[in-house]
């Protein structure tokens, strides 16, 4: 029996008047479309010739370089972008948190790097049981202490698990989040995992994105030396023999994701090692924080120099203007209840004058230059053609913390007609 279309109903806030309820399913044949005013705004849309491009290109950077990708998918938590992930050739998906992991596992999930420390007991028990009710779950989690191991080592012990757990070791930074500070002791922890039956030593893992504070060349050499560590440990344990199975290298956030994979992806690594990346971003980028990272991204590797064009932003979200109440001033109907604001405020993109169904570009001169829950505030030239009811479509820095607003965005073509919506599960 087929299960019933996941429906959205009057509590999602882009829901058009008309409609109590509709099923996602159906949508793509209401033929809605954003400028004709078919649905309530603010809305968040995805253009689905962005998505594609950026599957297909991180795809190809992938191939180039030698590695696989495991996206995080706390970027969107919108399981058929996890999906279209997959089906890009995604090597699985990376979980920051048990529920997070949860939500993976409803979706059919089989491959996750559980990309933190595994504590507590709810979130211990959860893990082991998924890992006893489906044999084929293939699942990577992270220790940087001995009081860790011996957490789960007496949970699998206490549980009976029949396999033994996969860890990670992390490495990490002097006042930067987890992460053994020292090489030496990331040896240890390796050397007493392998001495432990209930539990499997896979790989040496790390985030280089907790390197901040420096900009340009001096942040690109502090990622290498962090992920040489990554190396010089892993080598460390081959030779004593600690790791079970092809071990795993894994690293790569969405801003050096390139320098990851040069240091890691030598040749004479990747025929020993699986190389794991872990970007999240890339799939819908933005028009702000990633878009300034990943062009310098491109400008100093020569893989991604050579995939023509760069990603492409696919989030937008689309609100009406609703005042403007001095020459210069527009407030328009969006706010920190609708966009991500922790790095950039939303960047005003492209306006269509209410009725038209026209997109037109807005000058570089409007600009967000405060958010209040529901109003943004803008700055415009005084002869600005934008008017009262007319819409406006943004741009967002930092997509996590706009996807984690939205139960639901809608996918768009590129005339902005609505082809459907993906959920999300914060």
């Amino acid at each position: 029996m087929t299960s019933p279309s996941p429906r959205l109903d009057w509590t999602f806030k882009a829901l058009p008047a008309s409609d109590d309820s509709v099923a996602i399913a159906d949508i793509a044949g209401r033929r809605w479309n954003i400028l004709a005013e078919d649905v309530m705004l603010p809305a968040a849309v995805l253009h689905e010739s962005a998505l594609d491009h950026n599957l297909q290109w991180m795809r190809r950077f992938c191939e180039a370089a030698g590695v696989e990708i495991c996206p995080h998918g706390k970027t969107s938590m919108a399981p058929e972008l996890f999906q279209r992930q997959l089906s890009a050739g995604a090597w699985g998906i990376t979980a920051a948190t048990v529920p997070q992991l949860r939500v993976y596992r409803k979706h059919g999930i089989k491959r996750i790097i559980f990309a933190n420390q595994l504590v507590g007991r709810q979130n211990i028990a959860y893990v082991i049981n998924e890992l006893e009710r489906d044999p084929g779950l293939d699942l990577y989690c992270l220790v940087d202490s001995h009081r860790g191991i011996d957490l789960l080592d007496s949970a699998v012990a206490a549980s009976g698990l029949k396999r033994p757990l996969q860890l990670l070791v992390e490495l990490g930074l002097k006042s930067g989040r987890g992460g053994v500070r020292h090489n030496a002791e990331a040896v240890h922890l390796a050397e007493r995992i392998a001495k432990t039956p209930r539990l499997s030593l896979r790989g040496i893992e790390a985030f280089e994105g907790i390197v901040a504070g420096h900009e340009g060349a001096s942040a690109d050499s502090q990622v290498s030396g962090f992920v040489e560590r990554i190396c010089d440990v892993a080598e460390q344990c081959e030779a004593k023999g600690l790791f079970s199975g092809k071990p795993l290298l894994t690293a790569g956030g969405s801003a050096f994701f390139d320098i990851v994979a040069g240091v890691l992806a030598r040749q004479n690594l990747k025929q020993r090692f699986t190389i794991v990346l872990r970007s999240g971003c890339y799939i819908t980028h933005d028009s702000g924080h990633y878009e300034l990272l990943v062009d310098r991204l491109i400008s100093r590797s020569g893989i991604a120099a050579e995939l023509g064009r760069g990603l492409r932003p696919a989030l937008e979200l689309w609100a009406y203007v609703l005042s403007r109440p001095e020459p210069g001033r527009i407030i328009a109907g969006l706010g920190k209840r609708d966009a991500s604001f922790d790095i950039a405020l939303p960047k005003p993109l492209r306006w269509s004058q209410a009725g038209s169904g026209e997109q037109r570009p807005v000058s570089i001169h409007h600009r967000t230059v405060r958010l209040d829950d529901q109003h943004a505030y803008l700055d415009v030239p005084a002869d600005s053609p934008l008017q009262v009811g007319d819409l406006l479509g943004f741009g967002i820095s930092h997509p996590c913390t706009t996807f984690d607003r939205w139960p639901a965005l809608y996918v768009v073509d590129d005339d902005l007609n609505v082809t459907g919506a993906m959920r999300t599960f914060f």
